[in-house]
């Protein structure tokens, strides 16, 4: 028997992954509905908090297959985490155009005060293991989720000029912690 697909389904996926949830922020307020919904999960060891959208899948875009946004952060960077994955969806709803592996949504300045960051890389996520990435499983995927790395505007230059994997060993070298927006730059 497979994994249901519908919302429980998709719940259940992500709490495997992400721990329980701890919060939902409705897709519904003053100004109308925003067409998704923000959920929060938490885990313990390590302490990470990950806020992902529910409903972007449901929305008119192009996109390879229907996807959902994740970023995941330290615990006490949700708010962080919460406005990145908040503004890159609104950005996909306005654009009517998805995200694929790889991108990088770039800032002139930083998108978190006291900080680098700059930019967000859409990417697989580098925490969680393939699996996490689609839903239900990699033979007949139904939804994507694409997980935001915030970087800096030197590390966004390098994926644009080395790619993402260059990145990675970067932050491999250098033991940058991706999960504190307020680490050091790698380039």
């Amino acid at each position: 028997m497979g994994t249901p697909t519908g919302s429980s389904g998709v719940l259940g996926h992500l709490e495997h992954h992400l721990g329980p949830v701890q919060r939902v922020e409705s897709a519904q307020s003053d100004q109308g509905n925003r067409g998704y919904d923000l959920t929060s999960f938490h885990r313990d060891e390590p302490p990470i908090s990950t806020i992902v959208t529910n409903g972007l899948r449901f929305q008119t875009i192009t996109s390879m297959l229907p996807e959902e946004l994740a970023c995941s952060l330290w615990d006490g960077q949700e708010n962080v985490a919460q406005y990145l994955v908040d503004s890159t969806a609104s950005m996909i709803l306005k654009n009517g155009r998805g995200l694929e592996y790889g991108m990088v949504i770039e800032n002139r300045q930083p998108i978190v005060n006291g900080t680098e960051i700059q930019a967000v890389l859409a990417h697989q996520s580098p925490f969680f293991g393939g699996s996490f990435d689609v839903f239900p499983d990699n033979n007949q995927p139904e939804l994507q989720i694409i997980s935001l790395i915030p970087i800096t505007s030197g590390e966004a230059g390098v994926v644009h000029s080395e790619g993402p994997s260059a990145l990675f060993e970067r932050f491999k070298e250098n033991q940058a912690n991706i999960l504190d927006v307020r680490r050091p730059a790698v380039a």
